[in-house]
């Protein structure tokens, strides 16, 4: 009799280790499951929030700009956008080592045209007799919202990045905003706007800068 409780008792050992081995395993595998999430979140794959993940590279890329990492600048942009190659896209924003007075003063870009007729008056810019940097501060993003395709750019997020910059004698916030889209796992810059006083006045900037013709 006492060997047969002793065999019964090993066999009940048995199924709770087992069973305890089982519940170690399910444990383990949801937890690399939550880490698998984690890492494809630099990405903007499925674990991670596609808003939070879009102002991140949104600021990410503005950084770049402001530096004139132009190499990655260029890496950042669709192949619409930077009109060719990533080579051909940095020799083409390198500047030269000091603007003429004919190139910084007298020549000004047409005025921007919003989707409803309106024009946004040009920016100042710095002339060739001063300092040809402002001093920059850091990026913020912030505003991210769907937009839809607007003439050759196709349907994405836009966002809103700003920093300060300091002159001289003058200061202030410059304001762009960016429409990224996805491009695989992804994101790339399609297009940017600066941001007008009236953008902001008709309560939309993100959407009514980037529909303008």
């Amino acid at each position: 009799m006492a060997s047969k409780r002793g065999t019964g008792d090993e066999m009940r050992g048995t199924i709770r280790v087992a069973a305890a081995a089982a519940l170690t395993l399910v444990i383990v595998g949801c937890s690399s499951n939550a880490d698998a999430k984690k890492d494809t979140g630099m990405n903007g794959g499925g674990g991670t929030d596609p808003t939070a993940s879009a102002l991140k590279f949104a600021k990410s890329y503005q950084e770049a700009v402001n530096n004139r990492d132009w190499q990655h600048v260029c890496q950042m942009r669709t192949e619409r956008y930077r009109h060719g190659t990533v080579k051909q896209c940095v020799a083409d924003n390198k500047e030269p080592a000091a603007p003429t007075p004919s190139e910084s003063e007298t020549s000004a870009p047409p005025p921007l045209v919003r989707a409803d007729g309106s024009t946004v008056p040009p920016k100042q810019k710095p002339t060739a007799s001063g300092p040809d940097r402002a001093q920059l501060g850091p990026i913020k993003a912030s505003g991210a919202k769907a937009v839809p395709a607007f003439g050759d750019h196709p349907a994405g997020t836009g966002v809103m990045v700003e920093w300060t910059y300091t002159w001289p004698n003058e200061s202030g916030v410059s304001k762009d905003v960016l429409r990224v889209v996805r491009h695989g796992d992804k994101w790339l810059v399609d297009q940017m706007e600066e941001v007008a006083d009236s953008d902001e006045a008709h309560g939309d900037p993100v959407g009514d800068a980037l529909m303008r013709s």
